[in-house]
């Protein structure tokens, strides 16, 4: 999903958190946003092509996930082993 779709639905109460990864293979993270309420979860995606976005930083990441509306504490860390 975009940006703004995230941000609508956090309006309305769809989302629990996120989950910021980091694979062995990227170089960057990766924004996964959770809700019970579709059954699964979406990564934060980018215009044109609907890859998942891979924030180079930490802090770009933070910054997505409050421009959605989560606070940074909602934002779990995990490296994929």
């Amino acid at each position: 999903m975009l940006l703004k779709e995230f941000k609508h639905h956090f309006a309305r109460g769809d989302i629990e958190g996120a989950i910021a990864l980091k694979p062995r293979t990227a170089r960057g993270y990766y924004l996964l946003i959770m809700s019970s309420k579709w059954g699964v979860n979406s990564f934060l995606e980018t215009g044109r092509d609907l890859t998942p976005r891979v924030f180079m930083t930490m802090s770009a990441l933070i910054n997505a996930a409050t421009a959605i509306g989560l606070q940074p504490h909602q934002v779990e860390v995990q490296h994929e082993v």
